[in-house]
């Protein structure tokens, strides 16, 4: 599986092999810059244009949290590689 997001406002998990669409995680405003995978967890991160970060469990298909707190585009976000923390980078 990968996942992408773009200007749809959608973020999509898709199965590499059939190149197909598994399912797709709604809730973002406007243009998703990033979205990527918790490497233990199953969770998916996404940072948005509308000042958002979600936090996504994949298995429910569910928000678990909004993070807001910038107050521009919200450029990237990821997950610490050891500890209970994520990162984000905004325009602001």
């Amino acid at each position: 599986m990968f996942v992408s997001g773009g200007d749809d406002f959608k973020v999509k998990v898709w199965n590499y092999k059939t190149k197909k669409c598994m399912f797709t995680l709604t809730g973002h405003l406007d243009y998703i810059r990033t979205a990527e995978f918790h490497k233990e967890l199953p969770w998916i991160i996404s940072s948005s244009d509308d000042q958002t970060v979600r936090l996504w469990n994949w298995q429910s298909r569910s928000v678990i949290a909004i993070l807001t707190g910038h107050s521009h585009y919200v450029m990237c976000a990821t997950f610490h590689p050891e500890d209970c923390l994520i990162a984000s980078a905004s325009l602001d």
